[in-house]
């Protein structure tokens, strides 16, 4: 008794005895090429590779914006994956992204494609070379520092487009800038609530529900 062959098994397996061939295919509907190079992660809107700087914002025009959010500020971030996931956060958002060197990881870092990033979110994104250039570049903002330390919680605060949240290192070895955090720069410091004697949450989890609360409170504008 003979059976005829599956098509779609055939195909199947053919893709799995080749993935390399499965990959160039998928790469045909807009997928990235899995050759590229750690300078490539970022694509224009035809999949060709960027230069990851130069699809970030000036610091210039990121103090020219209008937004319909506060800005987010990452001093010194360490985790490249929480960094992927805020860049998205702020794509969708509308709202503009600073990172403050040193970072603990090269913008080039292949982790950060797992956050799905291409130019369109790279656009949303500052880099500056240190605190003070921040503090300079957007001499009008009022700078809110999110700390497990202060006692306000972050919904007693009504927050303005113009805001800049700033948060700080993830715990690790080196020690929580207090300077950064506690300096005369800093108009506001509050905390998220949490349950006693626990593990802090995920960077990019305690940004995500910052920047939807000033969200929330300045009606969603420009959502959908």
């Amino acid at each position: 008794m003979t059976h005829e062959a599956n098509p779609q098994q055939s195909q199947d397996a053919g893709a799995s005895a080749n993935p390399e061939a499965k990959v160039e295919s998928m790469f045909e509907y807009g997928y990235r090429k899995s050759n590229y190079g750690p300078d490539e992660l970022v694509t224009d809107a035809h999949g060709n590779p960027i230069n990851v700087t130069d699809a970030m914002m000036s610091a210039e025009d990121a103090a020219k914006a209008e937004t319909s959010t506060p800005h987010l500020c990452y001093y010194s971030p360490r985790i490249p994956g929480n960094t992927g996931s805020a860049i998205r956060l702020c794509a969708v958002t509308g709202t503009i992204l600073h990172l403050v060197e040193p970072l603990g990881f090269n913008l080039h870092d292949t982790k950060l494609r797992r956050a799905g990033l291409d130019y369109h979110d790279m656009a949303h994104v500052v880099l500056h070379p240190d605190f003070d250039n921040l503090v300079e570049s957007m001499p009008n903002s009022r700078i809110i520092a999110f700390t497990a330390h202060a006692t306000k919680l972050y919904t007693e605060v009504e927050y303005r487009p113009t805001d800049i949240l700033l948060f700080g290192p993830e715990p690790g070895n080196i020690p929580d800038p207090t300077d950064i955090m506690f300096g005369p720069h800093v108009a506001e410091q509050v905390r998220l609530p949490m349950r006693p004697s626990l593990r802090s949450l995920n960077l990019t989890n305690c940004a995500s529900i910052a920047i939807y609360e000033a969200w929330r409170q300045l009606k969603f504008k420009g959502g959908a």
